[in-house]
């Protein structure tokens, strides 16, 4: 029989460093904020209890509403919180009420505590909500909510690269007092923190945060979830951070202590693809410095080189690179953003890849990365023949385009570089750089670097997205670029043909594969096979830099 009243109450728990003082696992509270702070015993267990509340002044945008209404509006408000902080060797829990986690000082909070106990105890079937982060150039962040809960494959999460932030649904909770006695499962979310039912009495609220942990330490292989502990954030503390920042520092100045890249961050690739200069700011000593036309890795290190490597992160973090749409770098075309962003640097240690991306580590588990290899190396396999005509690298802007123009002169072949198709979901877009013999969509590149073929794989996204949804965009794209030309159905095969590297799996970096599955997923959609071709070329020489002009005022 299920008792009327329930011995537990839910509640969010967050798991901190236990070897930490005490005063550091809250942010500095001031004395009018609180209105309790004493030692609690908890069945033998001395634990710390806060309460207080913040007090919050009315907002910045008050004065708009009521100029616009005319209406007065007294908006300001307190925020009760509590927190209690029991120590469980060889951690500290704080459970929060109201806003108690306001006060965590977040950087010696567990990072994604909640999601290892909701992988070993959610239900996959029975999930309600899925946040997550694409762990490659486009950094995109969605969440999606099933009210009436689903299964895992209702939320279409890509199977490589994709960060789950939070989970919620359904958990079985046996081993808690709730799960015990009420002998019912529980919705909770599971995130950082983990929001579920612990018991109200002292001593089972102490077995319920041993469980707790010890669900945590159990081992993950049974669970269809365990793919979202594959990819983690690193926490700012992690004992490996400073090693890996060694191994990116001697990089930073041309030591091969890892793959060292440049990727465009996610809010300025489409400004950095349309520059014509790039002017680079703060980066040590030397003083500003303009790099007209392509960006390179190079223009980086040769500046970076000169720096103490003990100061070179500093530096990347300090720096700023701005795409201007001019050579001489004066007038701005994106915003200024950290060197930091445009650098993408891999390692591994003891068999476990790290990731500098964004600006911030990431953890890649070895089964993750053995199978990503093994997939990829597959799907290069598939090749497409190309026409022996070298690239001959000019120096100029519009390589490429020359470049595609000159193997349009081959039968078959169309050039359809720099014409723009639309439609409803992406109003001005290249469908491809050029079209096949047998119609097939090839996408044209330099790959300078190893990360510039993340780019080539966003460029064919966007055109196989459209195309699935416009297929008509094709035919009409190529009936005004040569109007002999008939395209009546989808093309079966997409091409990424690259110059200045080869298709090799030992050249990609590992979130340029997570791109290439991906890319590779969306062509099977359109029922279409996607193939890789080596250009011939002839080396491009190394770009120049120059001091950057004083700005016009």
């Amino acid at each position: 029989m299920v008792p009327t009243s329930t011995p537990s109450q839910p509640v969010s728990l967050f798991r901190l460093d236990g070897t930490a003082p005490e005063r550091e696992l809250l942010v500095p509270l001031k004395d009018d904020q609180i209105v309790t702070d004493t030692d609690v015993d908890l069945s033998g267990t001395r634990a710390r209890l806060i309460a207080g509340r913040f007090r919050t002044e009315a907002p910045q945008w008050l004065p708009h509403a009521a100029s616009l209404t005319g209406a007065e509006l007294a908006l300001s408000s307190e925020l009760p919180f509590a927190v209690l902080l029991v120590p469980r060797p060889p951690w500290t829990y704080a459970v929060t009420w109201g806003a108690g986690h306001l006060t965590l000082n977040d950087e010696h909070v567990e990072q994604g505590f909640g999601l290892l106990f909701g992988i070993r105890r959610l239900d996959p079937f029975d999930l309600g909500l899925v946040a997550s982060a694409a762990l490659d150039t486009s950094a995109r962040a969605t969440q999606t909510s099933i009210p009436g809960g689903g299964d895992l494959s209702a939320f279409r999460l890509e199977p490589y690269g994709e960060l789950v932030n939070r989970l919620a649904g359904t958990a079985d909770l046996a081993d808690l007092t709730y799960g015990r006695v009420t002998g019912r499962r529980h919705r909770i979310r599971a995130g950082n923190a983990v929001w579920l039912p612990l018991a109200k009495d002292p001593a089972a609220f102490l077995a319920d945060l041993d469980a707790v942990g010890a669900v945590v330490d159990e081992p993950d292989a049974h669970s269809a979830l365990r793919f979202v502990a594959q990819t983690r954030p690193m926490d700012r503390h992690d004992r490996l951070v400073p090693v890996l920042e060694g191994r990116l520092a001697g990089s930073l100045g041309g030591a091969e202590d890892g793959a060292l890249g440049l990727a465009w961050p996610a809010t300025a690739m489409r400004d950095a693809e349309q520059a014509a200069s790039f002017r680079i700011t703060g980066l040590g000593p030397g003083g500003p410095f303009t790099v007209p036309g392509r960006l390179e890795l190079g223009h980086l290190t040769d500046r970076l080189a000169r720096i103490d490597v003990g100061d070179r992160l500093k530096a990347v973090r300090a720096g700023r690179i701005v795409p201007c749409a001019d050579d001489a770098g004066e007038e701005d075309a994106g915003a200024s953003i950290p060197v930091a962003r445009w650098l993408v640097f891999e390692a591994t240690i003891d068999h476990v890849r790290y990731v500098f991306h964004q600006g911030r580590w990431y953890r890649i588990g070895e089964t993750y990365v053995r199978q990503l290899r093994e997939q990829v190396a597959a799907m290069l396999a598939r090749r497409f023949a190309w026409p022996p005509i070298p690239w001959v690298p000019t120096g100029t802007p519009d390589d490429e385009h020359a470049y595609c123009r000159q193997v349009a002169e081959e039968s078959g072949f169309l050039c359809l570089d720099r014409d723009f198709a639309s439609t409803p979901l992406h109003p001005r877009f290249e469908l491809c750089d050029l079209l096949g013999p047998g119609d097939e969509l090839v996408h044209v590149k330099w790959l300078g670097r190893a990360t510039a073929a993340s780019h080539l794989c966003t460029q064919a996204l966007v055109s196989a997205e459209a195309l699935a949804h416009e297929p008509e965009a094709l035919a009409q794209l190529a009936a005004k670029a040569a109007p002999g030309r008939v395209i009546d159905r989808i093309p079966r095969t997409v091409v990424l043909a690259a110059a200045g590297r080869s298709w090799n799996i030992d050249e990609l970096f590992t979130l340029t594969q997570v791109s290439l599955l991906r890319l590779d997923r969306a062509v099977r959609a359109l029922q279409a096979t996607l193939r890789f071709a080596d250009i011939p070329y002839v080396p491009k020489p190394r770009r120049p830099t120059k001091p950057a002009r004083r700005r016009r005022s």
